[in-house]
């Protein structure tokens, strides 16, 4: 402490402390078809030294299709919260590089694809979840399934990345959020038996809030269920 009542580093210099970095959340191209093989070149944005990529995916298929098994980034394993049916999210923490070499092992079908770059300085999401169910028949009180991950709190440098596939029935995806900024679709599929829905939310406000996946069904023959299969991660700066 100087005489002058202020913190000192040094030769007298004024001690300062670095704030942490933006989030900076970036779709990197748009949603593309990837199977189970090897690509090259694929863009994941501007080199840092806190940048996350993020790969979301849903199968436009019809019913249970398995999700990849292993997915390298540059020859290191992404992290899966991998639905064991038709959704997933991948993450890797990759400071160089502006391209990347994918290769995709395992799962049932091509899934549709979206990257997502942010910047965090940790390692992993702050929360996941992986979650399954079936709605009741069209015209019933159940036809309505909605799956929800809640985060206490958030930060307003935050993000939820969420998706949901549905099958059987007339399923109608959406994906919600208590965020004021609402949920913005990356990816999404309709079909008169599958529909899919993936896409994020950036946290406005420092409280508790949540993201959802819902599927309607749109059965009307009072016989036939439609199921749900949901992947959400929440990740911020710091």
């Amino acid at each position: 402490m100087s005489m002058f009542g202020y913190n000192t580093l040094g030769f007298g210099s004024i001690a300062g402390t670095a704030g942490p970095p933006d989030l900076d959340f970036t779709l990197q191209g748009g949603a593309v078809s990837r199977g189970n093989a090897t690509y090259t070149g694929v863009s994941i944005g501007t080199a840092n030294t806190n940048r996350m990529v993020i790969i979301q995916g849903g199968t436009t298929s019809y019913g249970s299709k398995a999700a990849p098994t292993s997915i390298t980034l540059n020859g290191t394993a992404m992290t899966l919260v991998r639905n064991a049916n038709n959704v997933f999210i991948a993450y890797l923490k990759v400071p160089t590089g502006t391209t990347a070499t994918l290769v995709i092992g395992g799962g049932g079908s091509a899934f549709t694809q979206q990257i997502i770059t942010i910047n965090t300085l940790n390692t992993a999401p702050n929360q996941t979840s992986i979650q399954s169910g079936s709605t009741g028949y069209g015209n019933t009180a159940t036809a309505t399934l909605t799956q929800t991950m809640t985060r206490n709190t958030v930060s307003t440098s935050g993000v939820f990345i969420m998706g949901g596939n549905g099958f059987n029935g007339v399923p109608v995806i959406s994906i919600l959020t208590s965020n004021s900024s609402g949920a913005t679709t990356t990816i999404s599929h309709s079909a008169s038996n599958n529909a899919m829905r993936m896409g994020y939310s950036e946290c406005t406000t420092a409280d508790s809030r949540n993201a959802q996946v819902r599927n309607a069904n749109g059965d009307t023959s009072g016989k036939v269920a439609s199921t749900l299969y949901s992947v959400f991660a929440y990740f911020q700066v710091e």
